[in-house]
């Protein structure tokens, strides 16, 4: 995730700057800048360049700097607001899709406040379809069949929701359980079906990057993608595929922990990862030293995820293993 925390007061960019660094120490934010004053001007020029916007100042300022910069909910980034003194944090704009939900209570956890959170489905303790989208890497369209579907979750329905193989640990979450009939079938996609309107819900390739010390072993290497995916708030189950460098392609550790996922393990060659870049990546000057690319677990994440992809997890060491979570946003 990337985020811009923007403040209006003195005490307010005091506060930003405790954010980011709390955020900072985050795996799954791949980036935070913070900006102070210049609140329209500032927005107006970066709005979509950010996965969630924090404004520290008067809920009024940020409603009247984004009205003109609002299109949908599946292309808005999340914009939360809390005052200078932190007490609140309100999800604003974009609570399932964008994420601000989601967001505002693991913010209000780092600093103490209390989440204001006022979306039908949450208030009534479900999961609504768009936020099961956001939390499992799912693509969705057809907004009003969207809005059908929560609707009739927040008044007490249940849906059917028909899933893969690769998704029956949805089968054991409580909060999926008040909301759908939970159901098997041989699709490769998730199907919501409530009231005679039928949802399809994608997900998007995950993809692990892997590298690591000589001789690591197969019980490290699979805690270290345990770690990883936990860190996601995700199982090892919802991987499609694990990847690492040629250079780590005769490491046995890592090649059992991927038949131990029951996934393939795909080989990125170092012609590859010298030819690749991308913003995301954080380049290794030890591995640079050593091998002459940027990166192992990074850039093989984003290469084998593919067109478009994007880091959710940066590297992150894990006991001598280094593992980055990249999604395909196709």
């Amino acid at each position: 995730m990337n985020i811009a925390i923007i403040s209006v007061t003195d005490e307010g960019q005091k506060l930003a700057e405790t954010i980011s660094s709390y955020l900072e120490k985050d795996p799954t934010v791949i980036n935070v800048d913070v900006f102070h004053k210049n609140v329209r001007e500032t927005l107006q020029g970066s709005f979509r360049k950010y996965d969630c916007w924090v404004g520290i100042m008067a809920t009024g300022i940020m409603v009247r700097s984004i009205c003109p910069l609002i299109k949908s909910k599946f292309d808005d980034p999340a914009v939360l607001v809390t005052g200078e003194n932190g007490k609140h944090i309100i999800s604003l704009l974009s609570g399932h899709v964008g994420g601000a939900n989601h967001f505002a209570v693991k913010l209000a956890g780092l600093i103490g406040a209390i989440p204001v959170i006022t979306t039908a489905t949450d208030l009534n303790g479900k999961i609504g379809i768009d936020t099961l989208a956001y939390q499992y890497w799912l693509n969705l369209g057809q907004g009003k069949i969207i809005k059908d579907i929560n609707r009739h979750l927040a008044a007490g329905e249940k849906a059917d929701l028909f899933l893969p193989n690769q998704f029956g640990f949805l089968e054991n979450h409580p909060l999926i359980n008040e909301s759908y009939q939970t159901k098997k079938w041989d699709k490769s996609f998730i199907r919501a079906s409530l009231s005679g309107n039928d949802l399809d819900l994608t997900p998007k390739k995950m993809v692990a990057g892997v590298g690591s010390r000589r001789g690591v072993t197969e019980d490290q290497v699979f805690f270290a993608l345990r770690s990883a995916l936990q860190s996601l708030h995700l199982p090892v189950d919802r991987l499609d595929t694990i990847v690492t460098a040629e250079i780590k392609s005769e490491e046995e550790g890592i090649k059992r922990a991927a038949v131990k996922a029951g996934l393939n393990l795909e080989i990125v060659s170092l012609e590859d990862i010298k030819d690749f870049s991308h913003p995301d990546c954080t380049p290794s000057e030890l591995v640079n030293r050593k091998f002459g690319i940027s990166g192992v677990a990074e850039p093989v994440a984003l290469i084998e995820a593919g067109e478009k992809s994007r880091l959710i997890l940066r590297k992150t060491a894990y006991n001598g293993v280094t593992v980055a979570v990249a999604v395909s946003e196709i």
